[in-house]
């Protein structure tokens, strides 16, 4: 190998320059002077400057002869991987630990043997996997030395405490109507977030503390599948959603139950309800009443039970509630209204085109008029009707003795065509 010998220091000089390597390693390495390296050989090339990453632990890295080169020349080692690695001189010894994300800057300063003398010293810490290492917060980890963002997914039947230690996880709620509480603004940092989803059957209300709102309201509902980030303005003290969406249409759903096909007596409809539930009966096997458990959502439902099964009713109550089941028999089709606790029938009808409709009374008339509400049909009492007229009894017509039929006025009776007129 040809040499080069300094007029000045009279030491050998290294003709040739190699200024940066990345090197990514699994086994022992041995580098090379640049004049002195086969392209495709074991050896690696010794640069100025090597950016390391080892994919083992208790890996070293073997200098090169020292009597090769001129004193003065030099190496930064920079290890951008997760293990520590080694570097020793050419004999193998006098070895220097390059610790995870840590610059190490070697220099030779006797070459009179192969081993030669280096010094080294460690350089500023960088951007590197220590330093990220040592800035990761809520929402961040480390990868190959850089700060990358993360979320933790939380799973909670139970409503959580939320705080700053709650700061960039996701919440997703696994069970029926509940609450979450938001945290004293005054107790979390600006920035902060969390980010929800309801995975549960019921309403999951999201509830500032006190004096804050959330999108300018009071609370915040999310229904089941609905997911937003919940975003902290320390300006205002107020929270605000991102990406939470609402249906601008209603879209509604149906679905027919044979409840000979269900086994037991209740079915649970809290993951689907359907808005329009048929109930009807193939075989006509069951012979007790099916209880239907609905979701805790506010909700309208049409439902018809069109069994014609006389023997037992089909009955709803709401997740978690403690109503007792509204019970509808055959025929019966019903508008039922779920706030999320509660229902309430709307209104009831049946497949024979029978009405069902409240007594009324003189001044309010359950049968009457846009134009005259006062006027029309009543029920005044069992087996009586009643004609109003401006709020007065006009009629009665009296079925509760059948033996004595009655027909009563407190009018004056007028007929134009019988002799007299007047009665």
């Amino acid at each position: 190998m040809p040499t080069y010998v300094s007029p000045f220091t009279g030491d050998v000089v290294q003709p040739t320059d190699v200024s940066y390597q990345s090197l990514t390693f699994s086994t022992n390495q041995e580098l090379s002077w640049p004049d002195s390296t086969i392209p495709g050989g074991s050896t690696v090339v010794a640069a100025r400057i090597i950016d390391c990453i080892a994919n083992a632990p208790g890996l070293s890295i073997r200098l090169p002869p020292a009597n090769q080169i001129s004193v003065g020349t030099d190496i930064l080692f920079r290890n951008r991987g997760l293990e520590d690695f080694v570097v020793e001189d050419y004999t193998g010894s006098n070895d220097v630990t390059i610790a995870a994300g840590t610059a190490r800057y070697f220099y030779l300063v006797d070459n009179s043997t192969a081993a030669g003398v280096y010094r080294n010293f460690t350089y500023g810490a960088g951007t590197s996997i220590a330093d990220a290492a040592s800035l990761v917060g809520s929402g961040l980890t480390t990868m190959a030395g850089k700060l990358e963002t993360s979320t933790d997914v939380v799973e909670v039947s139970v409503a959580p405490s939320l705080d700053e230690t709650s700061r960039a996880l996701a919440y997703v709620w696994t069970s029926g109507a509940g609450t979450f509480n938001l945290p004293d603004p005054a107790t979390i940092e600006p920035g902060w977030f969390i980010m929800v989803r309801n995975g549960g059957t019921g309403a999951l209300t999201i509830t500032p503390f006190t004096g804050s709102l959330i999108d300018n309201t009071s609370t915040s509902t999310f229904y089941p599948s609905d997911s937003a980030i919940i975003v902290y303005d320390s300006d205002t003290d107020n929270f605000f959603t991102v990406g939470l969406s609402r249906q601008t249409t209603v879209v509604y759903t149906s679905a027919t139950y044979d409840v000979d096909s269900i086994v037991g007596n209740t079915m649970s409809l809290v993951s689907f309800a359907p808005t329009i539930q048929t109930y009807v009966a193939f075989t006509g096997a069951r012979t007790q009443t099916l209880t239907v458990t609905l979701p805790a959502i506010t909700q309208l439902y049409v439902i018809s039970n069109t069994t014609n099964q006389p023997g037992y009713s089909v009955e709803f109550q709401v997740s978690g509630s403690i109503q007792p089941p509204i019970q509808f028999g055959d025929g019966v089709t019903a508008i039922l209204l779920s706030d999320g606790t509660n229902l309430t029938t709307i209104a009831t009808t049946t497949v024979t085109g029978l009405f069902l409709a409240n007594d009324g009374t003189a001044l309010a008339p359950t049968f009457s008029f846009i134009s005259d509400t006062n006027t029309g049909l009543y029920r005044s009492s069992s087996d009586v009707l009643n004609v109003t007229a401006g709020g007065q009894d006009i009629f009665e017509f009296n079925a509760s003795n059948l033996s004595s039929l009655q027909v009563s006025t407190p009018a004056e009776f007028n007929a134009g065509i019988i002799s007299g007129g007047t009665f």
